[in-house]
């Protein structure tokens, strides 16, 4: 998908963040309910719950438990991000992992609203204040300037500049930041 263009360099450094995590054992769920996760991880079970139908920010009525979710640009849609991230930690096993990936510089795209942007340190304490304990959160982003530029556009289409042109990272410019977080 064109329009989304950043998330393949995102998606590339987020296979190699995970490379330590056994996740063919794991069962999973994605709250994006995006196809990219399903394809392209190897897990034990694989869960999609879609956003903005299913609403993370209300309080769960499942029993069920995950050892993975993924919220791929999700959390920046929430009214709640700290009310959705605590029902996340209840439906996570011991030992569970959260990984969220949100925009940073990337304008606002209201599906069906926009609220929050975080920086890697924000995200860190965001997740941390929610329950996962501070050494166990790991962050990482990707952009440059360059990048953001194309992406700002002042007709609002994405442009194709990332296919085109360099994709190297450069952290004072993150158009995408994530974190992985694992619960004791």
């Amino acid at each position: 998908n064109l329009e989304h263009w950043e998330r393949y360099p995102t998606y590339k450094q987020i296979k190699l963040d995970l490379a330590n995590i056994d996740l063919k054992n794991l069962d999973i769920l994605e709250i994006s309910a995006g196809e990219f996760w399903r394809e392209n991880l190897k897990y034990k079970s694989f869960t999609s719950w879609n956003y903005p139908e299913y609403d993370i920010c209300k309080e769960q009525e499942t029993n069920e438990k995950f050892d993975f979710v993924i919220a791929d640009n999700v959390w920046e849609h929430l009214k709640y991000p700290y009310k959705a991230t605590k029902n996340v930690i209840k439906m996570l096993n011991k030992n569970g992992y959260f990984l969220i990936i949100t925009p940073f510089m990337v304008r606002v795209h209201k599906v069906p609203i926009d609220c929050s942007r975080w920086t890697e340190d924000g995200l860190k304490y965001l997740l941390n204040e929610c329950g996962f304990p501070l050494e166990n959160i790991k962050t990482n982003s990707w952009g440059n300037k360059k990048c953001v530029t194309a992406d700002l556009r002042k007709d609002g289409t994405y442009t194709r500049y990332g296919f085109f042109r360099d994709t190297k990272n450069d952290k004072l410019f993150p158009m995408q930041v994530w974190a992985i977080a694992k619960l004791d």
